[in-house]
């Protein structure tokens, strides 16, 4: 999905937005277009409009970055020798030789890839500026060629460091020239390299150099911009491009909602729901300027909602969607799914299975995932239909049940009181090769179903397997267990389980601590209870809630009618005093 938005190079693919078929009206130049990325249109010059661009400044700006790196390799080969002399920058290489000489033309022997390329330097290839305009059609042609070749393989440098070679290699045959082209093709060697701060350096370089952006070359800048997580400066470029008088376009819209939802805060700290909100004001912006959003932008937007925990948002932005006639993709059902699924609308989230099936989308792995999630995750958790999802899964093609798949249908069973099936689930992740996906999570989830469902002898049986299996336990797993042992009325087991938990030396939290609270409150013993509640309150680190409050109050009032009077002497501490009959 992003790699859509973000525009791979130069490549051309007519699946892709932004990708143009224009037809040639420039006669001569026809042939070259035709075996030209369509992309690449702008590189050529308008005729009898070559303009020059020294390159000295951005290529010392990279140089001095990489200079480490440079010295580092060893100098396995002889320097380049540089035709001639002067201080200009700029050498000539004659188009033809008058003199008889026996030496060899004096190119640069770094040069071979243009003579892969088909290019001869020797051959009327490159021209002075002078010389262009007393020269034929052709001779234009044949330097144009030679300046798109060099763009062409600047992009398709594999490094910076290599790119920086070519652009040696270009100065060394004479051509201290840039078009957009060759900025271009530097700032995408630099986005991917995932180095988006260089790619605005020599930004910054173009623009005094007095090239001037197309749209691809700002679209492209703002790409660079989310992998240096750049908001402030995406937005700069934003308006720059709009006061060169470029209309932004659905791409550069859609990137920037993507900087927004996923590279963190926009001018200062923001929640997820407030990126998502920021995203809708663009989404508002784009349909005010007519500009027609496509799946892209409302995946975009959909991630958004999801991030921000907001399933109805979600589903409301794929509404509209629908509505405004874009068709959903794979990645769009992926998303609502996983929103659905997390936020347990089960019945949203077979409704959306529905029509993706209908719209031809073959479920994957993760779209049963996702269902079986939310038949777990739903108000009334529902374990039949998890486990008929399990079965059907089983019988798509390319679709097979994962270590995730099972530990939702453990979770499914679990919260609805199925122990037996969570115990299956358990068993067949372990026969299925899965046993990694195995965590204490996965035993968490087990001791407190065999303690709801079998009592406290099954959970405690469940936590010695867990500990022959060499599995940690968490402070999750004490807090199951000191639950279980005040349920079941045995404070021995659940002090025992305590002295356990602290000899592992993990601090007991506050749901261990409310655990122990209603352990205490269960065998009668309020006083523990209190001097529990008070360690919370002098703790500084979790004050006592509501619930701290709830479990205290039960505590006190559970055992043979005891008579508590709450006196608050001061804000934020309880006074107990309890009277017994």
């Amino acid at each position: 999905m992003a790699a859509q938005a973000l525009l791979h190079g130069f490549s051309y693919n007519p699946g892709v937005r932004g990708a143009s078929n224009p037809v040639s009206s420039k006669g001569e130049f026809a042939g070259i277009e035709s075996m030209m990325p369509h992309t690449l249109h702008f590189i050529l010059p308008k005729s009898g409009q070559y303009a020059r661009h020294g390159l000295g400044a951005v290529v010392a700006e990279l140089e001095t970055e990489l200079v480490a790196l440079e010295t580092a390799k060893p100098n396995t080969s002889e320097k380049p020798q540089r035709v001639g002399g002067g201080g200009g920058g700029r050498q000539r290489v004659k188009a033809r030789q008058k003199s008889q000489s026996t030496k060899e033309p004096q190119h640069t022997p770094r040069l071979e890839w243009l003579k892969q390329e088909g290019i001869d330097l020797t051959n009327e290839c490159i021209l002075d500026a002078d010389e262009l305009c007393s020269r034929s059609a052709s001779g234009l042609l044949k330097l144009q060629q030679t300046i798109w070749r060099i763009n062409r393989s600047i992009s398709r440098s594999s490094s910076v460091t290599e790119a920086l070679g070519v652009i040696e290699e270009m100065k060394a045959a004479g051509i201290d020239s840039a078009n957009e082209g060759t900025y271009l093709a530097l700032i995408t060697v630099c986005r991917r390299q995932q180095q988006g701060e260089r790619a605005l350096s020599i930004y910054e370089a173009m623009k005094q150099a007095g090239v001037k952006p197309g749209m691809l070359t700002y679209n492209t800048l703002i790409s660079c911009c989310h992998q240096a997580k750049r908001l402030e400066d995406a937005f700069r470029i934003k308006a720059e491009m709009e006061a060169a008088g470029m209309r932004p376009d659905v791409v550069t819209y859609t990137a920037l909602m993507a900087l927004v939802v996923k590279t963190g805060p926009y001018r200062g700290r923001s929640s997820p729901a407030q990126r998502l909100g920021k995203a809708l004001e663009l989404y508002k912006e784009m349909l005010e300027r007519s500009i027609r959003p496509d799946a892209i932008t409302f995946n975009t937007l959909m991630f958004a909602g999801a991030q921000a925990k907001l399933p109805g948002k979600v589903l409301d932005i794929y509404r509209m969607m629908i509505d405004a006639g874009v068709t959903a993709n794979k990645f769009t059902f992926g998303i609502l799914l996983e929103s659905a699924g997390s936020g347990g609308r089960l019945k949203a989230a077979l409704e959306v299975f529905n029509e993706m099936c209908a719209a031809g989308v073959a479920p994957q792995t993760s779209t049963y995932n996702f269902l079986i999630e939310a038949c777990a995750s739903a108000p009334h958790p529902n374990a039949e239909k998890a486990w008929a999802l399990y079965e059907e899964m089983k019988t798509i093609d390319n679709v097979s049940p994962n270590g995730q798949t099972y530990n939702h249908l453990i979770t499914a069973s679990c919260k609805s009181g199925d122990h037996a099936g969570a115990l299956r689930a358990h068993e067949l992740m372990r026969d299925s090769g899965f046993s990694k996906a195995v965590t204490s999570s996965t035993f968490n989830k087990l001791i407190q179903s065999a303690s709801k469902s079998e009592g406290l002898d099954s959970a405690f049986q469940v936590y010695k397997k867990m500990r022959e299996a060499g599995y940690k336990p968490d402070v999750i797993t004490f807090g199951t267990l000191v639950s279980a042992c005040g349920q079941g009325k045995d404070l021995a087991r659940a002090l025992t389980v305590s002295e356990e938990m602290e000899s592992l030396g993990i601090k007991r939290n506050q749901v261990v601590q409310h655990a122990l609270i209603g352990a205490y409150g269960q065998a009668g013993q309020w006083q523990n209870a209190i001097d529990i509640f008070r360690m919370m309150q002098q703790s500084g680190e979790e004050q006592p809630t509501a619930l701290s409050y709830g479990m205290i109050f039960d505590a006190c009032f559970g055992k043979e009618g005891t008579n508590v009077f709450l006196n608050t002497s001061e804000p934020g501490k309880l006074e107990i005093t309890p009277d017994v009959m």
